[in-house]
Parts: structure tokens; sequence; C-alpha cells
């Protein structure tokens, strides 16, 4: 099994949540994976919309960590970004299969910014997200 270990500036790059690929979430339309994210993370609609609405992930996730917390966001996170994820690929069939195509490959996002929830630093972390993109896969696979 070979290691996939960074998500950005590489072929890879399509496993970012900064990835764009349009997303439709309960009827409203998302920029990217990390604007649905971030706009989840809200207590109020209106500080999901606004988050919802700007022009970058960058800005969507500068907003969402100065947002107030919804109060059960530790227990729904990681549901969150798993349905973000879903979506993500069963609405953009080539990226699908970009992600097919990772066959059996160990998905790690490797960062530099310490996040070691969501991903890892020098191989040390929860990595989350890699775990969840590999969930998706096998979803996408019919397993």
């Amino acid at each position: 099994m070979t290691k996939i270990d960074r998500f950005d500036g590489t072929a890879y790059a399509f496993l970012s949540n900064f990835y764009i690929a349009p997303i439709v979430y309960m009827g409203k339309e998302y920029k990217t994976v990390e604007h649905l994210f971030q706009a989840m993370k809200a207590g109020t609609e209106e500080e999901r919309e606004r988050i919802r609405l700007v022009p970058n992930p960058g800005s969507a996730k500068r907003l969402g960590n100065q947002v107030k917390l919804r109060i059960d966001w530790e227990e729904v996170k990681d549901t969150i970004m798993f349905h973000a994820c879903l979506c993500k690929f069963l609405q953009h069939a080539d990226l699908a299969q970009k992600l097919l195509s990772t066959e059996d490959d160990f998905l790690e996002e490797g960062n530099t910014w310490g996040d070691q929830y969501w991903g890892t630093v020098d191989g040390v972390g929860k990595n989350m997200l890699g775990k969840i993109l590999m969930r998706v896969r096998d979803i996408i696979k019919g397993e």
C-alpha cells in the first residue's frame, strides 16, 4: 500500500477541502468543502450565510475561526466533514474517478500549519480527513 501524504500543490490537490468544487448541501451551494464545513460551525444562520458567500476557502476558514461555535460542534464536526466530502465526490463524477484512482492508497493530510486533528504534522496526528476520504472512497467503490 502506498501513502499519499499531501493534498496541496500536488497531483492530489483535488483531495483538499480548499479545492474548488461547488457542492449543494441542504439546498444551498457552497464553493468548496471548506466553505460548507466552516459555515456549519456557526451558531446563527446569518453567520453561516456570510461564510458561505465569501469568495475563497481561505476567507471561509478565517471567518469560521472567528464565529461563536454552535453548542453541539464537538459532537457533530466529524459527521459534517463526512457529509461535505461525500457530497463533493458524489456530485463531481470526475473527482470520484480521481479518488477511485488512488485505489487502496493510505490518504494522509500532512500539513505544516499544525493541524493534528484533521491531518498530521510530521506523520503525527489523528488524520480524520484522510480517514473520512478513505471511507468515502469505499462507499463510492460499493464496499
